[in-house]
């Protein structure tokens, strides 16, 4: 059984009629039961192969992994609700986040990095490496002119609000818990509005806005913006960009997870007992190329972001 408990406990009453823990479970088994058991024996198998390479998650890069992912969320409360609406505790998060690292240390074992190597990475690829202009901006989004100019009257007495007045009044359900703040180092040219894009590449740093009425179809919304940051386009850099060379350089020649999978099970004994699931045993037998999903962000390990930023977005959320 999937659950422990008491089986004739409901989980459900429709119109008087129970739906029990046992009658729940059986379903449960029979849904979802073998893929759910053979996740867990693909993550013994990659545990175990972490184990035989001698791979040991840093304690430092698990802790920076989870602030990380962290911020990913806009706030407490959000990343308190994905938890819930996945069914999982802080604690089984925390264990995806240590495993997305072993998965992530075992694509890497074999990848050896040189300045040569590298230098020869960056020179195939150096135009991705370069950057438009990029801003850091903070935005108050209400739906009127009138609640637009009581803000910028609170502003005039004090500007130093900003944030505070972010998080009272505006509309942005992402910005309005950070005190307004949008993604940081921002390209500007992934800002959709053609308004608000020239107005952040003008607008000196640290000078609060007017209010900015922006359309929607058949409505409109009015933004107070701020530039808290402004950084000049520029050419990719080796010295400058070597850090995100060498994570792109590392991603390129990581060995993909099913091959690591598949070597692992080929050279381990894997006996299906139940026998609900005995297909599984003709599963291993073959292996497949699939993998298991975890993560910050329940998506497969790599060299890839546990959380994405959030898109841009010009509606404030409405």
């Amino acid at each position: 059984m999937l659950f422990a408990g008491c089986q004739n406990s409901p989980v459900a009453i429709v119109n008087n009629v129970r739906i029990t823990e046992a009658e729940f479970n059986k379903r449960m088994v029979t849904a979802v039961g073998k893929d759910i058991l053979k996740d867990m024996i693909d993550r013994q198998l990659l545990q175990q192969a972490a184990d035989a390479a001698g791979i040991v998650v840093d304690e430092e890069d698990f802790n920076q992994e989870v602030e990380r992912a962290k911020q990913g969320f806009p706030s407490e409360e959000a990343f308190q609700q994905f938890l819930t609406t996945r069914g999982m505790t802080q604690e089984d998060w925390l264990a995806e986040v240590r495993m997305a690292l072993v998965a992530r240390e075992l694509t890497l074992k074999d990848v050896t990095v040189t300045d040569e190597a590298l230098k020869t990475f960056f020179a195939e690829h150096k135009d991705s490496y370069n950057l438009p202009v990029r801003v850091s901006v903070s935005e108050i989004v209400v739906a009127t002119k009138a609640d637009a100019d009581e803000v910028l009257a609170q502003l005039k007495k004090d500007p130093d609000k900003f944030a505070d007045l972010a998080r009272v009044y505006s509309l942005s359900p992402y910005t309005k818990s950070r005190g307004g703040k949008r993604p940081e180092d921002m390209p500007v040219d992934r800002i959709q509005s053609p308004e608000v894009r020239a107005l952040v590449t003008s607008l000196p740093i640290g000078e609060v806005s007017g209010a900015m009425r922006v359309a929607l179809g058949d409505e409109e919304q009015w933004y107070i913006l701020r530039v808290d940051n402004r950084n000049a386009a520029r050419h990719g850099d080796f010295d400058q960009d070597k850090e995100q060379i060498e994570r792109d350089y590392k991603s390129v020649n990581a060995t993909p997870l099913p091959e690591i999978l598949k070597a692992q099970a080929e050279q381990s004994n894997v006996v299906i007992i139940d026998p609900r699931f005995q297909a599984l045993n003709e599963f291993y037998s073959s292996v497949s190329p699939d993998i298991p999903s975890f993560g910050a962000d329940q998506a497969p390990a790599g060299e890839q972001p546990a959380v994405e930023q959030p898109p841009v977005d010009e509606s404030g959320g409405q």
